[in-house]
Formats: structure tokens, sequence, C-alpha cells
């Protein structure tokens, strides 16, 4: 049987992407399924680093433009969407508190109401403009058939092993960089290069099999470990910043809050610090 192509991983990859923001524009106009705007982010995202992980094997203009276009998308999700996160983790967290607390928490949080309506009438208005026809219409024709380099028909087996290791690589030397005592920023940066590398793992499936699903399972579980960190420190800042316009009774509601956003972020470190153990070994990386 023939060797399968770069082009064909590469193609296949963009297309479900593709086919996931087209799936979900509907519920984005409508807006009542905030899943809706979570899986469009994620195509979104997954779209922006297929870019940079098959950048060898797209014309560069091509993909430069493109990710110019995505980030604009992605910029309106993505506000969209952290409101509705921090709001709902804020409203899930307040019952946690006795009842009077919970109350004035809960009154807090409603101000995040407020904030996603804008963020919804934003997100319309892009869907209004032609530029966002525009970006469809290049990404089904990129669905179809991307501009490839010559390199893009060299056997998937062998050339893409090196992109999946490049990324693997980058998270590694994040790790190290961040140290014993990592900064937020620095966990931060940990969970952009895993969620690359889940991509790039999960993009190159069909080429490596279980290796390839191996890995990609091990950086989603850093990327879940770190993504309930930072949504704890968002949190946290929001409910610092939020407190100076509060009432006594709510700045107490809302600093029992912030306790506890302390406390899911120091747990969320320490239960990275024993997985990346589990993860930084011959069984998951030892293929690349």
């Amino acid at each position: 049987m023939a060797e399968v192509a770069v082009a064909l991983v590469v193609r296949q990859s963009i297309r479900e992407s593709y086919e996931r923001l087209c799936a979900h524009e509907t519920g984005l106009r409508m807006g009542e399924d905030p899943e809706s705007v979570h899986q469009a982010r994620v195509a979104t995202r997954r779209l922006r680093s297929d870019l940079r992980t098959f950048e060898p094997f797209v014309d560069e203009h091509w993909a430069a433009d493109l990710a110019a276009d995505l980030r604009w998308i992605g910029s309106e999700l993505g506000d969209l969407r952290d409101i509705e996160v921090l709001r709902d983790r804020l409203r899930a967290h307040s019952a946690w508190l006795p009842a009077a607390e919970a109350e004035a928490a809960r009154r807090v949080v409603r101000r995040l109401d407020a904030d996603r309506e804008a963020a919804r009438f934003d997100l319309l208005s892009m869907l209004a403009q032609p530029r966002w026809t525009h970006v469809r219409d290049k990404l089904a024709d990129a669905a179809g058939l991307p501009p490839f380099t010559d390199d893009a028909f060299a056997p998937a087996s062998k050339a893409l092993r090196k992109v999946v290791r490049a990324r693997w690589k980058k998270v590694g030397r994040a790790v190290r960089r961040a140290g014993d005592k990592p900064t937020d920023d620095a966990l931060h940066r940990i969970r952009v290069r895993a969620k690359r590398c889940r991509y790039a793992a999960e993009a190159c499936e069909s080429v490596y099999g279980k290796r390839a699903r191996r890995l990609a399972r091990s950086m989603a579980e850093v990327q879940d470990v770190l993504g309930e960190h930072h949504d704890a420190v968002v949190a946290s800042a929001w409910l610092a910043k939020t407190a100076h316009e509060c009432s006594p009774t709510e700045a107490y509601a809302i600093g029992m809050l912030a306790q506890i956003e302390h406390g899911c972020a120091t747990t969320a470190r320490a239960e990275f610090r024993a997985l990346w153990k589990r993860v930084d070994t011959e069984r998951v990386r030892g293929w690349l």
C-alpha cells in the first residue's frame, strides 16, 4: 500500500476544523448554547495551530494572511468565551459559600451578564461583516485544496515526526525554563505549548496511531490542569479589581470567593508537578 503523503494529513486536519466551525455558526448567531462559542473557538485555535505546525508544507504568504483572519475571529470568540467561563465558574463557587455570602457574591457576579451581552453584540457584528464571509470562503477552499509546497508530497511517516517532535520540545523547554517555582505566566506558556503539541499529535494520529494518541492524551491532561490554574488566576484578578466597587458585605463575600480561587490555583500547581513526572517519559515521547 502506498505511503500517505503529508498533504493528505494537512488537508484532513484543516477540513475537520473548518467543518466544526461551520457546524456551530448557527449556534453563534442564536446565542443560546455556550458550547457553540467554545467549539467555534477550538476550531479557530486548531486552525491557527495547524498553520504553525505545518508551516513547511503550505504557502507562506497564504498561511500568514489566513492566520491574521483567524486571529480576528479568535479575538471576538475569545472575549465572549472568557466572560462566560469566568461567570459560570464564579456562579458555581458562590454556591459553596454560606447563604448570605452566596447571595452577595451572586449579586456581584451578575455584573458579568452585562459584559457578556456587550461581547455578544461584538460577535454578532463580526458575523455580519463581509470579511467573515470572505474568511469562510477561504477556509472552504483550504479544506478542499490548500496551497501546498513541494515538501507536502513527501511521505507523512517520515516528514511529520519532526514537526511533532518540535512541538514536544517546546513544551519541555518551557517547563525547564519555568523552574521549580514557576510564575503564573510561565505556567500559562506551558499550557499554550501543550495545547499546540496536542493538536499536532491529534492531527497525526492517522499516521502514528496509538503513539500519537498517547502523546495527545498526555498533553490534554497538562492542558486541563493548567487550564484550571489559569481560570483560577483570572478569576482572582477579576475579584480583586471588582472588590473596590462593592459594598462591604459584597466585598467580604467575594473575598471568600478569592480564597477559593487561590486554593484552586495552589492545587493545580501541585497536580501539574506530579503530572509532568508521569508525562515526561520514554513511553510518551520515546517515538519522537
